[in-house]
């Protein structure tokens, strides 16, 4: 049987909920009889049923399932947590075969949905390239790996390699990049759970930091604060839905995070309590380069447009040693690191 061809579909599936799940991975999951899908499913939403679960009830003729072969994209849970463990689903319902991409990191399970399918009979399969499925479940992984949320990068900047001019306040920013490269941001701000920008940037740009050209929830907004420009200060801060401030002090009465904002690792872990599992940092060019240099990022997305500023804001530096892929989307080149 081609498993290969199976397991894209789960793929296919899981990116269906992807920015909805968190905490949770985004699973895929489809069910197998005389070579067709008979059943398939998707984790939708955190605290819901499972892609396991999905796809077994969307099994019109449940008596096709003891002569069924189940795939997923990630190994079925064993603990009781928001909903029952899937593994026992699985061997309850007589499924004799489980084809899974990867393993799941979470110590509750990690290893433990397996023994408990091949304990009761079933024989328990894994995908032949593992890694495919683990950086489609990126963020979950480093979540539990790392004890911190992701951390995707992403800015545009002119052919000659800035992101902005020099200006006023209250002056309008300089658009370096195309509609279509709006668009997709749009889109990555649908598969995030946060989204970090620095209370200058906040003063400057006056960003909503929603999703409105996406289909999706807008992330979380979470605001960097700077003795320069505290957020009391910042109208605009009132447009943003249930900010999330990082600062050395309590000046506002939105969420708070106390601590010192220069130093990364003190406060980032802390955002996983928030619900926040894959945080894009959207600017400005301080930040990003404090990340670089605190080396606490996982990818980097880079909008490159076809006009030069002649001067201004300088682009954060990438290391040449990432690992870079480039595409074009309309009138700019896009440069994704990992």
């Amino acid at each position: 049987m081609d498993h290969a061809k199976f397991l894209t579909r789960c793929l296919q599936l899981a990116n269906y909920g992807r920015g909805r799940t968190s905490l949770n991975p985004s699973v895929g999951a489809v069910i197998v009889h005389n070579g067709k899908i008979i059943g398939e499913g998707y984790h939708h939403e955190y605290g819901g049923p499972h892609a396991e679960v999905e796809a077994i009830n969307s099994v019109k003729d449940p008596s096709l399932l003891p002569h069924s072969t189940l795939y997923c994209t990630l190994e079925p849970c064993a603990h009781h947590g928001k909903t029952p463990p899937c593994c026992e689903l699985i061997t309850s319902r007589s499924i004799p075969h489980v084809v899974i991409g990867c393993a799941d990191p979470h110590d509750q399970v990690d290893g433990k949905g397996v023994a408990h399918m091949r304990a009761a009979g079933t024989k328990v399969e894994f995908a032949s390239n593992p890694k495919t499925f683990e950086l489609a479940h990126q963020s979950f992984w480093i979540n539990k790996s790392q004890n911190r949320p992701m951390v995707t990068l992403k800015w545009a900047q002119s052919k000659d390699g800035f992101i902005d001019r020099s200006r006023a306040v209250h002056e309008q920013a300089s658009v370096v990049s195309g509609p279509l490269a709006k668009i997709w941001t749009h889109k990555l701000r649908s598969e995030v759970d946060g989204i970090l920008i620095s209370s200058r940037t906040l003063a400057y740009d006056r960003p909503s930091l929603t999703t409105r050209l996406w289909g999706g929830a807008s992330p979380r907004p979470v605001i960097v604060e700077s003795s320069a420009h505290p957020v009391n200060d910042i109208p605009t801060i009132n447009n943003l839905s249930n900010p999330f401030i990082i600062s050395a002090t309590k000046t506002t009465e939105f969420e708070t995070v106390l601590c010192d904002p220069h130093d990364i690792g003190s406060w980032l872990p802390q955002l996983l309590d928030h619900q926040i599992g894959h945080l894009l940092v959207e600017g400005g060019a301080a930040v990003h380069q404090s990340f670089l240099n605190q080396s606490v990022f996982d990818q980097v997305v880079v909008y490159r447009g076809k006009n030069s500023l002649g001067g201004g804001v300088a682009a954060p530096v990438v290391s040449p040693e990432l690992k870079v892929e480039r595409m074009e989307l309309g009138q700019d080149e896009i440069y994704v690191y990992r």
